[in-house]
């Protein structure tokens, strides 16, 4: 029940609103985000602010990845379990989280994953770690990249920061799915990830820069 309030009705009629509101907004293709069966969405990150953003422009239900150190203070630990939060490890194989990854998206769910594994402090693409091509790598799922730019600058931080949100093409699996060697494989979806999302990340300055 608390999940439908924030989905249907505290996200998208005052959180998201007051977001817009605070800061100047850019939502470039969010149809490329499909609107039922199993997606998952590699995104950097850059501030806290990232998956409540997300939560409000993608109208799907998402799941997300938390650090596990959040869930140890009880209201926010409740919190989050109701916005399908679910507690990772990090530092460490995490066999829990993993599973519970693979069963979001073996059920047509869609899941969101930020592979740097951390926030990066000066907006450049910090190196991203396996997990996500390993999910990728191993499930029939659509995988959209998605660059964000200066969240980590909005609200309280500052007002009316020009924020963009770029969802890339679907990156095709097929080519990584053929090679023996997964090892090798999970290597080269890590690099064509990153790629992505430089790639997506140039083009939001640019947006940026002719936006003013």
């Amino acid at each position: 029940m608390f999940f439908w309030f924030l989905y249907y009705f505290f996200g998208p009629f005052i959180v998201f609103p007051l977001l817009k509101l605070l800061n100047r907004i850019t939502i470039k293709n969010p149809e490329r985000v499909p609107a039922e069966g199993a997606v998952l969405i590699i995104a950097n990150h850059l501030s806290l602010w990232d998956p409540v953003y997300l939560f409000c422009l993608i109208r799907r239900r998402l799941n997300f990845m938390g650090k596990a150190e959040l869930f140890d203070i009880p209201v926010l630990s409740w919190i989050l379990r109701q916005a399908r939060v679910f507690p990772v490890k990090r530092n460490s194989v995490d066999r829990k989280a993993l599973k519970k990854a693979a069963e979001i998206l073996e059920k047509g769910e869609a899941l969101v994953i930020f592979p740097e594994g951390t926030r990066s402090r000066d907006g450049r693409l910090l190196p991203l770690k396996e997990g996500a091509a390993l999910f990728a790598y191993r499930t029939d799922c659509r995988v959209i990249p998605l660059a964000v730019t200066n969240t980590r600058k909005t609200f309280p931080k500052g007002f009316r920061r020009r924020i963009t949100f770029n969802f890339g093409e679907p990156v095709d699996m097929m080519p990584y799915k053929a090679m023996e060697n997964r090892g090798e494989a999970l290597g080269e979806i890590t690099r064509e990830f990153a790629r992505r999302l430089e790639q997506l990340q140039e083009e939001n300055q640019k947006i940026e820069s002719i936006a003013g």
